[in-house]
């Protein structure tokens, strides 16, 4: 027989201790966050446990873990938990005509050739919609939509994301490009530049394993071609953009980023792409939500300015 855990008395205080305790680790952290004493998180705890009539969480040597159910538990409870969030914001919108607060996540590629054109529109035709652009790595992203902080993404399922939880629509590749300081040893040449070539200069990449970063070393392999002896590793694209003008190091980087900050002949900002014989792509990014979500009716007139912002490029 199916229980019925609302009738056993599981109540929204328990989901969000529950759902914050698996994203923190910690009874004490899980207090603090949701403004209660320590004691009191451990009683609703304790009563979370009587109601399902399983242990939910167990001490670990880094602190507190879930157990297989306390994790699905927590899975169920952040998405209950999201869609009441949603809720409330979409009869805010209802009120209030069209008007809403969107928050999206995309990798640097898609930020650049969809979303800031869709935002130019969207400013156009949704005036009192807000827009909130977080960029980053899919990794990074990732959590972010799974816990609600993010209404969809356009980026990658990485390998330690819960697929059974998302819903994609895949999209596009990601094309990189080489980018050097001005003036560059390889610039010189006036025919396209080979990898083993660029491979005798220091690179600047992300760490490993990221998608990037591996997809680069994959081309390496391909064409059995050595990893350049001296890698600078960097999350910070800033400080890339910076260590390419002032050394002679190669980076690989989205195109949309590199034609936005560089060109051809390095006119104006110190950088330049480079004329290379490799065309490389990241692998194909999907716009992505979390599985079941309904998105509030702002964010769906921001998801079709960003699907018609890549069905029109």
């Amino acid at each position: 027989m199916t229980d019925n855990l609302l009738r056993k008395g599981l109540k929204i205080n328990h989901l969000r201790l529950i759902s914050t305790l698996a994203r923190l680790g910690s009874v004490s952290e899980t207090a603090e966050h949701l403004g209660m004493s320590q004691p009191a998180a451990s009683r609703l705890a304790g009563e979370i446990e009587k109601i399902t009539g399983t242990p939910i969480h167990e001490r670990t040597g880094r602190g507190i873990g879930l157990t297989p159910a306390g994790r699905l538990l927590a899975r169920r409870a952040a998405r209950i938990l999201n869609e009441i969030s949603d809720a409330g914001r979409e009869i805010q919108e209802a009120r209030e005509g069209a008007s809403g607060y969107v928050r999206i996540g995309s990798v640097t590629g898609p930020s650049i050739d969809y979303v800031v054109p869709a935002m130019r529109q969207l400013r156009l035709s949704y005036p009192a919609i807000s827009v909130e652009v977080m960029v980053a790595a899919s990794d990074v992203l990732l959590p972010q939509l799974l816990d609600g902080a993010l209404d969809f993404a356009l980026c990658r399922i990485t390998g330690a994301a819960a697929v059974g939880d998302l819903e994609a629509l895949p999209l596009c590749d990601e094309p990189l490009s080489f980018v050097v300081r001005t003036g560059h040893p390889l610039a010189r040449t006036g025919t396209p530049v080979e990898l083993a070539a660029m491979a005798q200069f220091d690179w600047i990449l992300p760490p490993p394993g990221a998608i990037l970063r591996s997809t680069v070393e994959r081309e390496f392999i391909a064409n059995g071609v050595a990893m350049p002896r001296h890698v600078l590793t960097t999350t910070s694209f800033l400080y890339t953009l910076a260590a390419v003008r002032l050394t002679n190091a190669v980076a690989p980087i989205a195109s949309a980023v590199a034609r936005s900050f560089a060109s051809d002949e390095g006119t104006g900002s110190g950088l330049m792409i480079l004329n290379a014989e490799s065309a490389l792509a990241v692998e194909t990014w999907s716009l992505l939500t979390r599985r079941g979500q309904e998105l509030t009716p702002s964010a769906r007139m921001v998801r079709e300015q960003v699907l018609a912002a890549v069905g029109q490029s």
